[in-house]
């Protein structure tokens, strides 16, 4: 029989967890965050060679990476409830079982569709462990927030040392050995956390969670996969081929929101895109991920093909690419915490719109020297604002909701990221690097222009809603203004 929510809440309020058990929670919790991250990260420096291994072109390595993404979008929606249903330790410890039998059918796959099918099963684990092992670490210290803060920024902080060492990692891998062992390496990592977790977690509380809306997930990975199929494989299907998958997206897409609509537990609900400070979150969260992850898959292709850099100088070259996103992550905390997530996101795009529009000249596309500044000043503003994402649309909306819109936001963040992984993807099939980077480099601005438009309708809007609404405004808005002003 399992703990009820009052009887875990009043054992956690004794804080008897001595500094050996916080330890070994946070290693439990952690680890998971981590090998998700590092699979990311290490992955995309492998392209070149499952490519080779394969002979396979870009768009097929696109549904390499996007298979992976599109899975662990949508089950994020669910995974979180279900956890609170069965116990987020039971779930925590199934993504961990998920994640290690996928990763170990990715470094076996004998063929491509084996490959994304085990990439696909491999997103599903990664999206029950990543908000499960946030509740497990919720549940540990019900009463003591500014622990739980510190362990939450310790838990993130294993998640960014994943995406610093994915790459050193990966490179020394494919300098050694083959590259299955970029997955194989998952293996020990997820057994260490199985175990933690089993002998180190206490059992989380069941509780009643809102019934899953199964029809809306499904219409909205057919809507995303039919749009992703379209773009990546736009160059080689017939005309009828894209009438037909464009009509299946909008289809998919309208079937959605009516289902939505007359749902009374939907997977997203349709009331929140009508609240202003969602919907620059919303945006925010996607064109970022859009970007970075878009970057990360067309710079990992570009190092080696264009660059000629070997697989262990390309993996050494993208430290400086995301070791300012570790620094920047650290940074943002303190400044939330004193002035707002507002203004963290605000210094975000003082860096990362210049640091944009300087990537995309053209004249860096030969030396990467030329562009490592660029890079450095983008990533280093993406960490200002990743990090405060989840926190700013906390403050648009109540608490009650907090747990769905978590949801929501990180679902438009990887769903984004699949997109820029088949935006970006179609720069690389150019046949020459001086194309390949222009066009690069027009998305990049594109990016920016957005962004810059975006700040300024934002602006407007929350001008005219505070000459109307003169007295309705929170104190706190200051900061609010601070940023889109």
């Amino acid at each position: 029989m399992s703990e009820t929510p009052t009887a875990f809440a009043t054992a956690g309020a004794k804080n008897t967890m001595r500094m050996w058990q916080l330890v070994l929670l946070m290693a439990a919790t952690s680890l998971g965050y981590f090998v998700v991250q590092l699979d990311v990260s290490i992955v995309n420096l492998s392209l070149p060679a499952i490519q080779h291994y394969f002979q396979i072109d870009v768009a097929m390595l696109q549904w390499i990476v996007n298979s992976y993404t599109l899975s662990f979008s949508v089950v994020l929606l669910s995974a979180g409830v279900l956890g609170d249903r069965y116990g987020s330790k039971n779930f925590l410890l199934l993504g961990y079982a998920v994640f290690c039998a996928a990763s170990l059918a990715c470094g076996m796959a004998p063929t491509v569709p084996t490959m994304l099918l085990a990439r696909f099963v491999q997103g599903i684990g990664a999206a029950i462990i990543v908000p499960n092992s946030l509740a497990v670490i919720n549940w540990a210290l019900p009463d003591n927030k500014s622990l739980r803060l510190t362990l939450v920024s310790i838990w993130m902080a294993f998640g960014g040392a994943a995406l610093t060492s994915g790459p050193i990692f990966g490179g020394i891998i494919n300098s050694i050995a083959n590259w299955r062992y970029i997955f194989f390496i998952n293996l020990p990592i997820c057994a260490l956390g199985v175990f933690l977790t089993a002998r180190h977690v206490k059992a989380t509380p069941r509780r009643d969670a809102r019934s899953q809306d199964w029809i809306g997930q499904l219409l909205l990975l057919c809507f995303a996969t039919a749009l992703l199929v379209l773009i990546i494989n736009f160059a080689e299907l017939s005309r009828d081929a894209r009438l037909a998958l464009a009509a299946a997206a909008v289809v998919s897409l309208a079937i959605f929101i009516r289902v939505e609509k007359r749902s009374q537990d939907p997977a997203i609900p349709l009331d929140i895109f009508r609240n202003v400070g969602l919907q620059k979150v919303f945006l925010i969260a996607v064109m970022v991920n859009f970007v970075y992850f878009g970057v990360v898959f067309f710079s990992s292709l570009y190092f080696r093909h264009y660059l000629k850099m070997t697989v262990l100088q390309a993996g050494l070259a993208f430290i400086p690419v995301t070791l300012p996103l570790i620094v920047s992550n650290l940074l943002s905390a303190r400044i939330s915490r004193t002035y707002g997530p507002e203004r963290s996101i605000a210094i975000g795009f003082w860096l990362m719109i210049p640091g944009l529009l300087y990537l995309a000249l053209p004249a860096l596309r030969t030396s990467y020297g030329l562009m490592l500044p660029a890079f450095a000043v983008t990533t280093f503003g993406i960490g200002f604002i990743s990090s405060t994402i989840t926190a700013m649309a906390m403050n648009s909306i109540g608490p009650e909701r907090g747990g769905m819109i978590s949801a929501v936001v990180n679902f438009f963040r990887q769903i984004a990221g699949a997109f820029g992984v088949a935006v970006f993807g179609i720069f690389m099939t150019s046949a020459d690097r001086e194309t390949a980077y222009r066009h690069f480099g027009v998305a990049l601005v594109s990016v920016a222009l957005v962004l810059l438009l975006s700040i300024a309708v934002f602006a407007r809007l929350e001008r005219s809603r505070s000459a109307t609404f003169p007295l309705a405004a929170p104190r706190r808005a200051s900061h609010r203004r601070w940023f889109w002003h």
